[in-house]
């Protein structure tokens, strides 16, 4: 399948489109000095912006897509899945709530992030000295902001406080100690208040520019982080803007939202752009890590029954999971999720791809299909939230209404307290199996336990429906949720091995 030549990441990324650059855009963030020598004209400056974009999906293809499951398996969506003894043990830990600070995908996730973010601190601090236009010197390091922003955005909502880095760090630097979560959330804004004025729409980016931050991934990134710090008013004005300026519709029937033929849909805000190469293995690891062992996949992170059944009759739930003997394609009329190498007999459908889509050599796992970070539904969900926070319950029945109304749901009409938990069950519906519970679910304040993150009444309800009220017979008696403590397991720990390099001026979060 061909398509323009986009921002791809490839596995051959630093090894070949950074030949020239990869002595110090492949270091790690410690330690480095810039090459006197780069920065001397424009396409060396695109190229450390393409080294920038690449850490959202480096070489290591199978330790960095496999984190951006974690925000299914630890909620209610999802199980680890793959239950061959010893099979990726640190990463069922997470979703068991055993985690510790030698966890191999924490220590991954923060390494990656670091890497990204000296990455973009070279490019905000060379470009602007680079002999090319000030217009493009503007524009490429308004998209480092972004992508400097949306590094720190994972940190702050993974580990709370952690080392602010806004320059690169050479070996002679002093270690570096944790800031606190206000201070990362107030760069986080001024990183994309800053990146908002220079940034294009997308619908001004031509064919080889999409995927590259824009105008309205900047607005959506800084309503989201507006919505994780309760400042409701301000996500409120932003994502209405957003909503107004018309660059984003649900047009592409749901069905669509995660095709490989519709890359960068029109309600995709901002995804990994992803190409797959037969020779170097080059592409997204995503559709092998979550499809069944009986069909060539790794079979890991399988949607619960406690999703399967909340989602009910909504036209959406098929198009989310896939069920045991279920009709998928041509090739597959019956399928099969290798129950007795699971735990659960069920399949994310959103990563699913059909046979003619995948790679035409079985040793070969990557695949072409991007991955959406942000869509409009979401963008549209989040300002129902806001609004319903400031008082203003008719803008919020507008948004939730509209992303109902896609797959052909009769409207809400419900106020006060129903219309919020209507507008939490959109979410989990919309969104599901994208990487969203985990991380609503601790931001969103409890229900019956107002005094908690929600997502504490919810994994108790979690175990206890399990354990108690399943008549599953994949899931039914599984513990998971059973050891979540929510004084600890908001935040992740810090890596043991960063605390330990750092000689102790990193502290640890509480209960690790």
């Amino acid at each position: 399948m061909k398509r323009s030549d986009r921002i791809y990441i490839l596995l051959l990324f630093l090894a070949t489109v950074l030949s020239g650059c990869k002595d110090f855009l492949d270091q790690p963030v410690q330690g480095q000095q810039v090459l006197s020598n780069y920065f001397a004209n424009e396409e060396e400056c695109l190229r450390a912006l393409t080294g920038c974009y690449a850490s959202l999906s480096p070489q290591d293809w199978w330790e960095n897509d496999f984190f951006y499951l974690v925000g299914d398996i630890c909620s209610d969506d999802a199980f680890k899945g793959n239950s061959i003894e010893g099979d990726q043990r640190d990463f069922g830990d997470l979703a068991r709530f055993l985690i510790t600070p030698q966890n191999e995908w924490i220590e991954i996730k923060w390494r990656y992030t670091y890497e990204q973010i000296y990455r973009t601190n070279l490019v905000i601090e060379n470009v602007p000295e680079a002999p090319i236009s000030e217009e493009l010197k503007a524009q490429i390091v308004a998209e480092a902001k972004f992508l400097r922003a949306f590094g720190y955005f994972e940190l702050v909502r993974n580990w709370g406080g952690a080392p602010l880095i806004l320059e690169p760090l050479t070996a002679n630097a002093p270690k570096q100690s944790r800031a606190s979560a206000s201070e990362l959330w107030a760069q986080i804004e001024t990183d994309l208040q800053e990146a908002i004025d220079f940034l294009p729409e997308k619908s001004a980016q031509s064919a080889s520019e999409l995927g590259r931050a824009t105008k309205g991934a900047a607005q959506a990134y800084l309503a989201k982080a507006y919505v994780y710090q309760e400042k409701w008013a301000e996500a409120e004005t932003l994502a209405s803007q957003i909503i107004a300026s018309g660059e984003y519709n649900l047009n592409d029937p749901f069905s669509r939202v995660w095709s490989v033929d519709n890359p960068n849909g029109n309600g995709s805000i901002f995804e990994i752009q992803q190409k797959y190469d037969d020779l170097f293995d080059a592409g997204s690891a995503l559709p092998v890590i979550t499809r069944s062992r009986a069909d060539g996949g790794w079979g890991f992170c399988t949607p619960s029954s406690h999703l399967d059944n909340f989602m009910g009759d909504d036209p959406r739930r098929d198009l989310t999971i896939i069920k045991q003997g279920d009709y998928v394609d041509e090739a597959h009329p019956q399928y099969d999720t290798q129950l007795n190498e699971n735990e659960s007999g069920r399949t994310n459908r959103k990563y699913y791809l059909e046979l003619a889509d995948r790679p035409t050599q079985q040793e070969h796992l990557r695949s072409p299909l991007n991955h959406i970070l942000f869509r409009y539904a979401d963008l549209l969900l989040l300002h129902a939230e806001a609004a319903w926070h400031i008082g203003n319950e008719a803008a919020a029945l507008t948004s939730v209404n509209a992303v109902r109304n896609r797959v052909g749901l009769d409207p809400v009409s419900s106020t006060g307290q129903d219309l919020l938990l209507d507008i939490y069950h959109e979410r989990r519906m919309e969104l599901a199996m994208e990487g969203h519970r985990y991380y609503d679910l601790k931001r969103q304040r409890g229900i019956t336990q107002p005094g908690f993150p929600r997502l504490k009444e919810v994994m108790e309800d979690f175990v206890d429906y399990n354990l108690n009220r399943s008549t599953d017979p994949y899931d039914k008696g599984n513990a998971k949720g059973a050891l979540f403590d929510v004084n600890v397991h908001t935040l992740f720990p810090v890596p043991q091995v960063e605390i330990d390099l750092s000689e102790g001026a990193l502290t640890q979060n509480p209960g690790y």
